[in-house]
């Protein structure tokens, strides 16, 4: 409601005082254009660090649940007691928290029972916070010996060396926290362009960060220094992001991120278009939000940080920003209403910025990874698709309110309920077109225009793909799925 109102006020302002849209626009192309350059500020590798006499770590593996399907859960915690690691050495906690209907969470009450006592579960109602509330309840039930603390996301399968990679990768790079890759558990020809949207935020955000010694974490996969952790205060529910939001702050305590180009778990991607939308401004809302929070205490301690820092930062909490909908409010009133060309010409360049931007960057990916053209159009078209979700949280961000967590759905088997919302898609697509009919403000207008047209296609095939992914969870069993790791 409030993102609605803010464009309307937008173009409110583009016809009765274009040039205060002007500079607000012109800031808008300024903030982008830093944005994207943040990504080679920072440089790839970070430096060798002398590691002496590392204490042979002991970890306590978080699952946090709310409302998940139980034999995902189980799946989940089957694979954690397959870790060729010694049983001694780690424990796992199960930490379901308000959930309502006890169908959910007793079978996976009584399957930790079975696995054993290295295993507790626990359940909670009036937990605040959401996952980070519930991730700071599972700190306060670790064992008393545990060094670290890993995330593991309850729809997640890890590999049976997941532990033991830890353990190499903290003993090799020093590091106080360290985060692997998210991966995505899909046949091979279902959902491709999909996951290579995903990846990418780790094929470039998080190893350019991986230089700086400042990654930031991102909700699973993660292990990290129970004296880093508790140092900092543990996890908080300031942001809907919250797993960015503490390693903002690890990084400004001192502590150092690195990230592990190794995958060794793998999870359900959104099963459909509207959880896949979610999710997305869940996080472009959440890491603006984090970086508003943090931003006046980083500029202040940037030189104890450093300049490489601060970027890697920036980078990685502004990977999902999208800042059009306000340019698109200024360049449909203004193309419709006849108002000033020169403020549609500078809302049109911040829209064909960020589609550049987007095309660039995964066409890049797809060179260098030899990927095939079906799989780098359709990667396009996801991160299209998703263009006017990450553009309405980021405009959210910016407004007064506390933002909501939203869990990503898990259950491929209901039928009710479309599996994506055509109205945004559709709005933009219906009012660009109309727009094009109406007499020529200039080219830069007119090629931002039809830039409007492509996320309401992009969606339906996005949505169309994430279908034949659904239909392939449902009639696999969880055993099937988790081999078939994109």
């Amino acid at each position: 409601m409030m993102a609605s109102a803010a464009f309307l006020c937008a173009a409110l302002v583009a016809v009765t005082a274009p040039a205060m849209g002007v500079v607000v626009c012109l800031i808008l192309l300024v903030l982008q254009l830093i944005l994207a350059g943040l990504r080679f500020a920072v440089g790839t590798k970070a430096p060798r660090r002398a590691v002496a006499g590392t204490v042979e770590p002991c970890f306590s593996i978080h699952v946090a649940t709310h409302d998940e399907p139980s034999a995902v859960v189980i799946h989940t915690l089957d694979r954690l007691a397959a870790l060729d690691f010694p049983p001694e050495k780690y424990e796992v906690i199960v930490l379901d928290n308000n959930t309502a209907d006890p169908d959910l969470w007793r079978p996976v009450e009584g399957h930790c029972r079975r696995l054993g006592r290295q295993f507790l579960f626990r359940h909670e109602m009036g937990v605040r916070g959401a996952k980070a509330g519930a991730l700071n309840r599972a700190r306060g039930l670790s064992r008393r010996d545990a060094t670290h603390v890993v995330i593991v996301d309850a729809d997640y399968g890890v590999t049976p060396d997941f532990l033991t990679q830890a353990r190499a990768a903290l003993a090799r790079t020093g590091a106080d926290y360290v985060q692997f890759p998210q991966a995505y558990r899909r046949p091979a020809a279902v959902a491709k362009g999909i996951d290579v949207e995903l990846e990418d935020y780790f094929r470039v955000e998080a190893e350019m960060a991986d230089g700086a010694e400042a990654v930031l974490l991102t909700g699973t996969l993660c292990v990290i220094s129970c004296t880093a952790l508790d140092a900092v205060g543990g996890w908080s529910g300031r942001t809907t992001t919250e797993d960015a939001e503490l390693g903002v702050r690890l990084c400004r305590a001192g502590y150092s991120g690195r990230f592990i180009p190794r995958i060794v778990g793998s999870g359900l991607l959104p099963l459909r278009f509207a959880d896949l939308a979610s999710q997305r401004a869940r996080w472009s809302g959440g890491n603006l939000r984090t970086l508003a929070v943090h931003l006046p205490a980083v500029l202040r301690s940037g030189g104890d940080l450093g300049p490489r820092k601060v970027a890697a930062l920036a980078a990685q909490l502004g990977a999902w920003l999208n800042l059009c909908l306000v340019p698109v409010a200024f360049l449909l009133a203004a193309t419709v209403g006849q108002g000033s060309a020169g403020l549609a010409t500078i809302a049109g360049a911040v829209v064909i910025l960020t589609l550049v931007d987007i095309v660039v960057r995964l066409v890049r990916r797809g060179v260098h990874d030899g990927l095939a053209l079906r799989a780098v159009l359709a990667a396009i078209a996801s991160r299209l698709a998703l263009a006017p979700a990450s553009a309405v949280a980021s405009l959210r961000a910016t407004l007064p309110g506390r933002q909501t967590f939203v869990v990503t759905a898990k259950d491929a088997t209901p039928a009710a309920g479309p599996s994506m919302a055509m109205g945004p898609h559709g709005l933009i697509f219906v009012a660009a077109g109309a727009a094009l009919l109406q007499p020529s403000l200039g080219t830069v207008p007119d090629l931002a225009l039809l830039a409007l047209l492509l996320p309401l296609p992009a969606a339906i095939a996005t949505s169309a793909e994430l279908g034949r992914y659904r239909r392939f969870v449902a009639k696999a069993p969880a055993s099937a799925v988790a081999e078939q790791a994109a």
